[in-house]
């Protein structure tokens, strides 16, 4: 799962303005379907302004990835009828285009990330949304406490026409999605992803799966946390499934991908986080198996109550057939 700006701002160790509520409320009205006449008391506008880019030793360029931009965000709650609206307006840049090409061009660009409209039953939110997270996107990174450089199971992340149920209610978290890969109904890949979990004040821990309908692709995993005073342990663990030809593009039999990720932070200072991590994954592709891992380490720290900062260094262990690098992602925020 890879952090987006928005990712990166709710993970943030400073208090996101970006906190969506997506657990269930006691409504103001008793009824079922109540609904107010529409007010801008209903609405709320929060945003981000970041400004971050990567490094690494392979290309030696230093390049954006869409790390810094402006984000908006706009929550709706009427009674038991909430909404949510978040549009991206980014900027992505390469210091050499021919040794770390920008897949969609250099310059600015604008994206409407999420889109969604649901209804809270007391159980969880019902939603649909025309662009969304699924339902494993909200748990299958739980044991990363570092900055960006953590490794999880690599599920649909944000998909289109996404109809949801998520919640938590007595220690038990649930959610589950149907979605679709691209906003083309008919040429898009449909899938469905879910997880059960438990929420303690100490720990959680979470199970979770995904299926596709034509890619021969399964994803399951496992993944959790718990608080130990100023520490905090993590670890997610998955096993990913599939035909080669629908996963790489090339017809070399099934693939299997198999890793676990390991981190741990620790709170230094009221300000000062600091985190590590190790990631250790194997791939099979036909009878061929190839091991992989890295380290990483990273250093988060609160500016003032709504700017943060932080840094992510990756060092690979082994990688595979290719050259061992090391790689650098900072940034920095101011929440509004």
């Amino acid at each position: 799962m890879k952090k987006t700006l928005l990712a990166l701002a709710i993970a943030s160790i400073s208090t996101s303005a970006f906190a969506v509520d997506t657990s269930s409320q006691n409504s103001k009205n008793d009824e079922m379907f109540a609904f107010d006449p529409m007010h801008k008391d209903q609405f709320s506008v929060s945003g981000s302004v970041g400004v971050g880019g990567y490094y690494d030793t392979g290309s030696k360029a230093f390049y954006d990835d869409w790390a810094t931009g402006l984000t908006l965000a706009v929550n709706y709650r009427n009674n038991r009828v909430v909404g949510y609206f978040e549009t991206d307006f980014m900027l992505n840049y390469t210091t050499d285009s021919e040794t770390k090409p920008i897949a969609n061009g250099s310059g600015p660009a604008t994206d409407v990330d999420k889109a969604w409209l649901g209804f809270d039953t007391g159980f969880g939110i019902a939603s649909f949304g025309w662009e969304n997270d699924t339902a494993l996107d909200a748990v299958d990174g739980a044991g990363d406490n570092t900055y960006e450089f953590g490794a999880s199971a690599g599920d649909a992340s944000d998909g289109f026409n996404v109809v949801k149920f998520q919640g938590s209610t007595s220690g038990f978290a649930y959610g589950v999605s149907y979605f679709e890969t691209g906003d083309d109904h008919v040429a898009a890949d449909k899938g469905v992803n879910g997880y059960i979990g438990i929420e303690q004040e100490i720990f959680n821990v979470y199970a979770g799966y995904e299926t596709r309908d034509e890619a021969e692709y399964d994803v399951m995993t496992v993944t959790g946390n718990v608080k130990l005073g100023a520490v905090k342990l993590g670890a997610n663990f998955w096993i990913e499934d599939g035909d080669a030809s629908d996963l790489t593009g090339r017809n070399l039999g099934n693939k299997e991908n198999t890793g676990y990720y390991l981190s741990a932070g620790f709170a230094a200072t009221e300000d000062l986080t600091l985190a590590a991590g190790y990631a250790a994954n194997t791939k099979e592709i036909a009878t061929i198996e190839t091991d992989y891992s890295y380290v990483n380490v990273a250093a988060m720290y609160t500016l003032a109550k709504n700017m943060d900062m932080g840094i992510d260094v990756r060092q690979d262990l082994d990688a595979g057939a290719a050259d061992e690098e090391t790689y650098v992602f900072a940034a920095g925020y101011y929440y509004f």
